[in-house]
């Protein structure tokens, strides 16, 4: 099943922005040019500034970490996002070439959606889909990283 995960707003990312655009505010009154400057970059940040995700948009938010991991790690990890480990294991640094893993969660909902990827050719190439993990699984990824 394909997951899309889209960039959201947070209430911490709201309440920074509207908090530099009120000191932009404050500021025009004591100089105009440096008042108008912080209150464009407050509204940019508004606009701009997102960062949590959701699926397709709407459900709960969800959090993001990536990992560069070992590339000896690639068969646990496959493994356990399979089904068939019951802890992966995960190695930071490069033995034998990097991967990287990316982690989309909610700690307090127990979800997590995880994709993998390989670095090939000075890039990132996906070797996997966007995999939901619930429950103990989701915990137990989260609580390795």
């Amino acid at each position: 099943m394909e997951y899309s995960l889209k960039r959201v707003h947070t209430g911490k990312d709201l309440a920074i922005s509207s908090t530099i655009l009120l000191a932009g505010i404050g500021l025009f009154f004591v100089n105009k040019g440096l008042g108008i400057c912080i209150g464009i970059c407050g509204v940019l940040m508004c606009l701009f500034y997102k960062g949590g995700y959701k699926k397709d948009g709407r459900g709960i938010l969800l959090s993001k970490k990536s990992e560069d991991i070992c590339k000896e790690c690639r068969s646990s990890i496959l493994e356990f996002l399979e089904g068939k480990n019951a802890k992966p294991e995960l190695k930071q640094g490069n033995n034998g070439g990097s991967i990287r893993i990316e982690i989309y969660f909610n700690k307090t909902e127990r979800i997590a959606y995880v994709q993998i990827y390989d670095f090939c050719n000075y890039s990132y190439e996906p070797a996997t889909g966007i995999i939901k993990l619930d429950g103990d699984r989701a915990e137990q990824l989260i609580s390795s990283l």
